[in-house]
């Protein structure tokens, strides 16, 4: 049987915003709309009532360059390491410019907190086509009361404020 937090996963993963944020990149959102996909219809997650949380986290992307050709790749390119630091079944999506969604199933808040600051750190020492990011990011949990749209606002505004105070 599947449980409430599958129903919403699934609900999320199939919400017109996430289809209209990860559709902006035609060459990471091919990747990403089939990863999607198969997530949302796979049964690898069967909840029960010891469910574990459902943790999100928002990352936003400083490129100390500004050139479109250059930080395209260079994104790229870090996406590709990202995918190495996180679990089979995490999702990870470009959110829309210079901005990328992890979803973390059956993850902690205090395991959440150090996947993103791990990738924080890995991303920041690297140089990606000669370039160095700087990574903030937000990371919320899931609300019994949560809407898909409800959770990316909650997430949208902790990564605002993070940003206003840097």
């Amino acid at each position: 049987m599947v449980g409430k937090k599958m129903f919403f996963i699934k609900a999320f993963l199939r919400s017109e915003r996430l289809r209209d944020q990860v559709s902006f990149d035609d060459f990471l959102a091919t990747y990403t709309k089939e990863k999607l996909t198969a997530f949302a219809n796979s049964d690898i997650h069967n909840d029960r009532n010891n469910e574990k949380e459902l943790s999100m986290i928002l990352f936003r992307m400083d490129w100390d360059k500004s050139d479109p050709f250059f930080v395209r790749e260079a994104t790229e390119k870090l996406m590709e390491s990202i995918r190495f630091e996180i679990r089979e079944h995490d999702v990870l999506a470009k959110w829309d410019e210079g901005r990328f969604l992890l979803l973390l199933p059956e993850c902690s808040e205090e395991s959440a907190q150090k996947i993103a600051h791990l990738i924080k750190s890995i991303s920041e020492a690297k140089s990606f086509v000669n370039m160095h990011v700087k990574l903030e990011y937000a990371l919320t949990l899931h609300e019994d009361n949560d809407t898909p749209d409800s959770l990316m606002e909650r997430l949208e505004q902790k990564l605002a404020q993070k940003c206003e105070t840097v």
